[in-house]
This record gives structure tokens, C-alpha cells and sequence, in this order.
């Protein structure tokens, strides 16, 4: 029984790449990136739509129209401003608590002295005395030391990202320029790059920038990738959506702030972790594990309360965070539309099952032969078009079944999918070239953050030399299997 034989071709319409059985050379099918009608052909695409790059008047001309701005209630606001001050009295209130155990300890340490100031019932009723004061004040102190070092907790030293040169990069500056113009936001100072598979707009300095409209855009190159330049604006629109609420979105960075240290504080493990669970592995003295015990009991104590009061910020914002999720869906639905939206939703979908599978491969062949793709965009996109069809359909269907949580921060795709279809927007750009178009050389910066993701952001101890081309790894890559 022989292999059946593929052939590829690209879409006619957006330029994805297609593998089809040789067979089927001639039909007619939807693409599962733009879902245009392309014909499945053995031929080279002829010159044209996939041969030329638009040019930056085209890109801008086909902005049509502008965008109504979400209404926010009074309200609303008064309802965001309470959970914010919530969130701020969340931390003094452990604050509060550390200060409690430290009077506790000052107390005893004070008021019981008359256990050890006296000898009356003998040196073994003494020594007993001695123990019970100097092992509570111990503990004690333990505590309120594992109780105070959350309050320092730094947050790990990451990379800076790659920043885009607006001088090479002008046609896509000038496409974000355009689309914060037409949803009412500031421009961004800066333009960072990353491989995720995300896009997001902050403030660039963190709370420095609250004060005025210092932003930074970052943009994943996966995301890039996988996107036409409509779904691609949808999703920018979106992100610049919040910042239409300058106050929404400021209350907004200190509620999400609070939240994020109160994860890292119960989550992430430090240095005194470590040498904590080192210690309890590696002693066998008993007096030695009686101590690091003890420490690691106060450990626990100490994130047990921090975790409680997480989930207490976390139940109390969540809600208002979901609807600022909503507000800022309306302005990618009506720059994109709501079909687009829908699609970009789905599509997103698939994107992430197609990163999952690269990362596992992705380790496997770093595993077996130290090898990397040198253009992780590239591999993640060659992987999602070899998903099997029926993987594809499977994604796509559920997407709109899933419900929202009630501890969501973030509104379940599902439900953002039946608001956009309340909306019933058109969209006011309707341009579906390729979103890489849009940089001077995808394929060269791309190359160039993959290798930084490998390295500051996986942790992986490669260089130039481990780095391949994608197309002969892919080769010796195994498809996805089509599992649920």
C-alpha cells in the first residue's frame, strides 16, 4: 500500500499555505485562515495579490468610516473605583496582620519573661520553662519573618524586549497610528516585539506612566503570523480599547497590579524556598529538621493568609474586569466586524492548539538533537496547517460553547462571540492581505526573536549553530495526532 501523495499550494486570497492530496488538484475549497473560496492548484500562483506588497495608501485607504465610542456609565466607574480601593486595602489589611504577629511575639517575649526569671521547681521543670519560651519566640519570629519577606518580593528580571525602529518600520506604524485614531486612543511611544502569541498595550513604565499617555504596544510575531491585517486590527483595536478609558484603565493597572502580587507572592518560589525544601531533604539531624519544620510551617501559614486574601481580590474584581473585556470587544468589532471577529475568536483557537504542539515537538527535538527552527512564527504557522481537519473543525465548533466562570477575569470566548453577534457591526476596514505584510522584513525579525525566546524566555542554553531552517525540521516532524 503506497503513501498518498500531497502537494501545496497557497491561498489565492490570503496567502496560507495549503498541503491537499494530489488528488484534489482542481477543486475548490474554503480556506481555514480567510475562509475565501481558493483553488487547490499544482501550479506556481501567478504574480499579483501574493506578488506585491500593498502599499501604505492602500493599507490606511481602507479605513472607512469611524468608530462610536463605548458609553460608560457613572456608575460603572463609581463601581470600578470601589473595587480599586478594595484592592489597595487588601494588602494593609495583611500588613495589619504581620503587625499583629509581631506584637504577639513583642508580647510574650515581655509578659511571659517570668518562665525563665525563675528557678522554683527544679532545673528540669527550668529547662522545660526555658524550651517553651525560647521555642515560641522562635516560631514566632520565623513567622513574622515569612510574613514580611511577601512585602519585598521583586518581580523576576526580564529581557527587554526588541523595539521596533519606526524609521524601517513606518507602513506599520502608521497602520497603528491610524487605528488609534479611529478608536480614540493615544499613540504608543514604543512598539515591542515578542513570540507570543498575544498582543497587549500597557503603560510603559508601569506606575511612573500613570500620569500622562506613556504606552508601549507589544505584538507577538506568532499572532502576526497566523492573522490577516483585519484580524490583526480587530485585535490591536481591542487592546487600545481599554485605554479610551483613561480612568477605567488606570484603576483597572493598580486592580490587575494587586492581583498579579498577590499570584506571584503565593505562586512563585525564591531563593529561601529553595534552600528551605534543600535543607529538609538533605539533614538527618532531628533538632535540624525540627527547625526547618517549624520554618516551613511558617512558610505555609504565611501564604495560606496571602492566599485567602488573593481569592477575596480576586472574587471582587473579577466581574468589573470582564465587563471592561466587553467594552473593549466593542471597538474590535466595529473596526473589524462582527463575522471577523467571530472568525479571529475561532481562529485563535486553533492558533493555540497548532503553539501547544510546537512547544512538544519543539522539546522533542531539542531533547534528541539539539536542534531549534530558527523562525518560530514560521514553524508554528506550518504547524497549524498540517492539523488534521477534523482537529480543525472540532476547535473551531467548541469555541462558541464555553461558558464564562463566575472568577473569570477574562469573559469566555463563547460569550464574546454571542455579544459580537448582538452588535451585528460591519467593521470599517475590511483589507485581508497578510498582517506581515505590514513589516519591512517579517521574516528577518522573526528570526531574530525567536532566538531571544529560546534563550530569555524558555531558558534554553542554545546558539546560532542550533538554529534551522524550518522547512528541513518540519520535514522529520511528525503531524499532529487528531486527539482530543
Amino acid at each position: 500500500m503506497h503513501a498518498e501523495l500531497h502537494a501545496k499550494c497557497s491561498c489565492q486570497n490570503c496567502g496560507t499555505h495549503l498541503e491537499f492530496p494530489i488528488e484534489a488538484a482542481g477543486m475548490l475549497l474554503d480556506c481555514p485562515h480567510c475562509r475565501q473560496a481558493t483553488l487547490l492548484s499544482l501550479n506556481a500562483p501567478p504574480a499579483g495579490r501574493l506578488g506585491e506588497k500593498p502599499a501604505a495608501a492602500e493599507i490606511l485607504g481602507a479605513f472607512q468610516g469611524s468608530i462610536r465610542p463605548a458609553r460608560i456609565s457613572l456608575l460603572y466607574q463609581a463601581g470600578l473605583l470601589l473595587v480599586a480601593l478594595t484592592m489597595v486595602l487588601l494588602p494593609l489589611v495583611y500588613l495589619a496582620m504581620v503587625m499583629a504577629a509581631g506584637w504577639g511575639v513583642y508580647y510574650f517575649a515581655v509578659h511571659c519573661r517570668f518562665l525563665v526569671t525563675s528557678m522554683q521547681g527544679g532545673p528540669l521543670l527550668y529547662l522545660l520553662k526555658l524550651l517553651v519560651y525560647g521555642g515560641t519566640l522562635f516560631v514566632g519570629a520565623v513567622l513574622v519573618f515569612f510574613m514580611v519577606k511577601p512585602l519585598f518580593a521583586r518581580r523576576q528580571m526580564r529581557a527587554q524586549p526588541l523595539a521596533l525602529n519606526p524609521g524601517v518600520d513606518a507602513t506599520l506604524f502608521a497602520f497603528i497610528a491610524r487605528i488609534c485614531e479611529s478608536v480614540g486612543a493615544p499613540m504608543p511611544r514604543r512598539i515591542d516585539l515578542d513570540c507570543q502569541l498575544n498582543a497587549s498595550a500597557g503603560f510603559r513604565r508601569g506606575a511612573f506612566s500613570l500620569i500622562g499617555n506613556d504606552l508601549v504596544l507589544t505584538i507577538g510575531l506568532p499572532l502576526v503570523a497566523g492573522l490577516t491585517m483585519r484580524e490583526f486590527a480587530g485585535v490591536v483595536a481591542h487592546e487600545f480599547g481599554h485605554f479610551t478609558q483613561g480612568f477605567g484603565m488606570r484603576l483597572s493597572y493598580l486592580i490587575r497590579s494587586v492581583n498579579g502580587w498577590f499570584a506571584r507572592v503565593v505562586y512563585e518560589r525564591d531563593a529561601w524556598d529553595e534552600w528551605l525544601t534543600s535543607w529538609a531533604e538533605e539533614t538527618e539531624d532531628w533538632r535540624a529538621m525540627i527547625v526547618v519544620n517549624f520554618a516551613r510551617l511558617a512558610v505555609w501559614l504565611s501564604r495560606s493568609l496571602l492566599a485567602m486574601l488573593m481569592y477575596l481580590g480576586h472574587g471582587v474584581s473579577c466581574f468589573l474586569l470582564r465587563q471592561m473585556e466587553y467594552d473593549a470587544d466593542s471597538y474590535e468589532i466595529k473596526l473589524a466586524g462582527t463575522s471577523v471577529f467571530e472568525q479571529t475568536t475561532q481562529r485563535l483557537s486553533v492558533l493555540n492548539e497548532a503553539a501547544r504542539h510546537s512547544y512538544q515537538t519543539l522539546r522533542a527535538a531539542w531533547n534528541t538533537s539539539r536542534r531549534l527552527p530558527d523562525n518560530f512564527p514560521a514553524y508554528l504557522t506550518g504547524m497549524e496547517a498540517r492539523l488534521p481537519a477534523e482537529k480543525r473543525t472540532q476547535l473551531e465548533n467548541s469555541v462558541g460553547l464555553s461558558r464564562t466562570g463566575f472568577f473569570d477575569t477574562h469573559p469566555s470566548p463563547g460569550d464574546r462571540i454571542r455579544q459580537a453577534r448582538k452588535a451585528g457591526e460591519p467593521g470599517i476596514f475590511h483589507l485581508d492581505f497578510p498582517a506581515a505584510l505590514l513589516f519591512a522584513n517579517f521574516e528577518a525579525v522573526s528570526k531574530q526573536i525567536t532566538f531571544l525566546h529560546y534563550a530569555d524566555d524558555i531558558g534554553l542554553d542554545c546558539d546560532l549553530s542550533t538554529l534551522v531552517p524550518v522547512a528541513p525540521l518540519e520535514q522529520t516532524t511528525a503531524a499532529p495526532a487528531n486527539n482530543n
